[in-house]
């Protein structure tokens, strides 16, 4: 069995000025910096195999901390991107609020984004990302740096929730870590 720990990227602006992200390839900020230097080190007591990451910047830069203990390279898969936000991205959730009341709120955890992608979509592609990791390392440790919305549908695929129960389940912080079995 692998054992695959999730690791949110650490901070960027947009997530401090609480701006939709998405797919757009936004820098780590200095907070987010120092988180990835901080979960670096709470994981590298770990044996790891394999480290995966979303293409964007964010989480290469994250993941690229975490691996340097390990002498590991990243492996960039845009399977584990982010949520294509559409029409909300680099928009303050405020404003998505007073344009979109319909499909904000838990309903965003299973419509599509206006333009974008809907969760079921993020979750395959991210699920087939994450199968053809554990192919690789059926018996190691991975770590995949990824998004906050690609890990919790990742979090309610190992739970047996779909995407409308996934809403349940609590965001998780920059530089989080979460430990799943596959």
């Amino acid at each position: 069995m692998a054992h695959i720990l999730l690791v949110r990227h650490g901070a960027t602006e947009w997530n401090e000025t609480k701006r939709a992200q998405g797919q757009a390839d936004i820098d780590l900020n200095e907070t987010g910096r120092q988180q990835a230097l901080e979960v670096a080190r709470e994981l590298e007591p770990y044996k790891v195999d394999a480290i995966y990451s979303s293409d964007l910047a964010r989480s290469v830069d994250t993941a690229r901390v975490i691996a340097e203990p390990h002498r590991l390279q990243v492996a960039p898969d845009p399977a584990f991107r982010e949520i294509d936000q559409g029409e909300w991205e680099g928009l303050h959730v405020t404003e998505i609020r007073r344009r979109w009341p319909e499909l904000w709120g838990e309903a965003r955890h299973h419509s599509a984004r206006p333009g974008g992608e809907a969760p079921m979509q993020v979750r395959a592609r991210a699920l087939e990302g994450l199968k053809r990791a554990v192919a690789a390392h059926p018996h190691g440790t991975i770590i995949v740096v990824s998004h906050g919305g690609t890990i919790r549908w990742l979090s309610a695929e190992a739970l047996g929730y779909d995407d409308r129960r996934s809403a349940r389940i609590r965001g998780l912080a920059n530089a989080g870590v979460i430990s799943v079995q596959a």
